[in-house]
This record gives C-alpha cells, structure tokens and sequence, in this order.
C-alpha cells in the first residue's frame, strides 16, 4: 500500500487567491510529494509567483533520477534564476519596480525510509502522529503532533517580516531550511501536513499573561478542526480511503474555516499519509468494531 497524498486551497476574498499546492509524482525514481507556495501579498502579481515557483520545483523534483542528486539548495537558487527570467518576459518595466513576485514555498518529499522537507518562508509542517486520535475526551489537542517550521521572520514596528523567501530581488536569500525525518513505521505511522499560514504559522501565535505573569499560548482553532477533520476521516474503512477521499476531506475542512470567518488569508495544506497510519487506524476499527459485536452477541 503507498501513501495517500493530496493538497486543497481555498480563499475568502473576492480577489484572486495568492496561494497555489500540487502534488509530484516522480515515476522515474518512485517518490511523490507535495508542494505549498504562499504569495506574498505585499508583492504585486504574487499569485504569478506562487504559481510558477510551484510549478518550477515540481518539474525540476519530478526530472530527478536519483535520490542522491536532489540538492535543494541548488534547485532553489534555479528556480528564483528562473523566476528572474520569467518576470523578464512577463512584466512592464513599471511592473518590475513595483515590488513584484514574491513567494513562499513548503515541499516535503514521501521516501523510501524517510520524509525530505525544504522550505523558504512562513507557514507550517506537522509532524502527526498515526495515533494522535487516541486521546481522551478532556484533551483538546493531541500531544504527538508538533509542527517543524521555524519561520524565516523578524520582527519590525511590531510586525512579522519575511526575510528569506522567492523573489526577482537580488537582495533576498532564496536559500532552504531541510528536514529529513525518519519514518515512523515500527509502530503508528506519520500524517505529514505542510500549510499556508492561513492554516497556522509560530510567528502568529497569539501569546499572554495571566495576572500571576504566567505566560500562557493560544491553541489555534484552525488547527482542531483539521485534528477533526482527520479524525473523521479514518471513521470507516481506512484501508479504502483514496488520494481523492482525502482531497475532499480538505476541501471540506477549507469551506468550515470560511464558514466560520476564521479564514483571514488565502489557505492551503498539503497532506502526507502514510500506508501505516492506514494499517494503524483499521487495526483500530476492526478492533472497536468486535468489541461491539461480542457486547450485542453476549446481550443477545
């Protein structure tokens, strides 16, 4: 069985949505992936951005014939050449001295033996444990789920500022953070999520004090209606759940957030699940569901 994988976007303007997802598939070498690219809104034309840099790395990830020549590094630094070029071709002279193209991009790549990260930017990659659903009623968040991305941000006039990120600026490092993690699967398996910071992002937690002057950290709630959303997900028949199953999922998930206004930007995720999460979750069910079936035979 292989990974389920699949991306959603979504927006609460009327305008264009600067966010752009898509999945790699490369047959060549047999890994897939999948890619979120945050426009920047600050930026002119940044829906462009989001769309070619995504585009861009796909291809150039899906041409790769061996795992040991994906060099991130490089492969980053082609893309903003080519972004460069494509601004060249695309833009007006006045166009391109009104702060143009300017984009995050998240990637993680489904190995053999381990997960590949690469990002630029803010937003978020959870590392989600495939038993994260089993916890009980009084906790609201699970405690095996952690997000990875420490967002290339500073603070200025009380503000969060990209300063690593996709652009046409000579002055602006394009260069990746990279992740490898190692599969989970002698036991439950992993749920890997990359998002938009429409979904979450460290450098917009909501943080306080109690009058005690105990510090004290908002938990989003974007984030427990996608622990629902997952966990709705594996209700029935894990094992029959589909790439397209999970697409819809998001979508559902996506319109939920619209629905209750706590969609303040363009949002998008990603999401990677692996064969033993799969493997996990209906062990789960068929276990629950004997259970119920000895209790009515005993009443019976």
């Amino acid at each position: 069985m292989n990974s389920i994988i699949a991306c959603a976007t979504q927006t609460h303007k009327t305008t264009t949505n600067q966010d752009y997802a898509s999945v790699i598939d490369n047959v060549k070498v047999g890994f897939r992936g999948v890619i979120v690219a945050d426009g920047i809104g600050s930026h002119s034309r940044s829906e462009l951005s989001s769309n070619f840099c995504a585009e861009k790395l796909k291809e150039k990830l899906e041409e790769v014939d061996s795992v040991k020549n994906i060099d991130f590094k490089a492969i980053f630094s082609q893309i903003k050449n080519d972004l460069i070029e494509f601004a060249d071709i695309n833009l007006t002279t006045e166009e391109k001295v009104n702060n143009p193209f300017g984009t995050t991009l998240l990637c993680v790549l489904d190995l053999e033996d381990e997960y590949q990260i690469a990002y630029v930017g803010n937003g978020s990659i959870w590392q989600i444990s495939g038993d994260f659903n089993h916890f009980g009623v009084n906790r609201y968040l699970p405690w095996n789920s952690i997000n990875l991305l420490n967002p290339h941000t500073i603070e200025e006039d009380g503000k969060s500022k990209l300063y690593r990120f996709l652009s046409i600026s000579e002055t602006i490092n394009p260069s990746p953070s990279t992740i490898i993690i190692s599969k989970n699967e002698t036991s439950y398996g992993d749920i890997i999520v990359i998002a938009s910071d429409g979904v979450y992002t460290n450098d917009e937690v909501r943080v306080g004090k109690d009058d005690n002057g105990i510090v004290w950290m908002m938990g989003d709630e974007t984030m427990l209606l996608l622990y629902e959303t997952l966990k709705i997900l594996f209700q029935s028949n894990p094992q029959e759940i589909k790439d397209e199953d999970v697409k819809f999922e998001l979508e559902k998930y996506l319109n939920a957030l619209k629905e209750k206004k706590i969609m303040h930007d363009d949002t998008t995720l990603g999401i990677i699940i692996s064969s033993k999460v799969i493997q996990h979750q209906q062990s789960k069910l068929d276990k629950s569901q004997s259970k119920i079936n000895s209790i009515e035979s005993n009443s019976n």
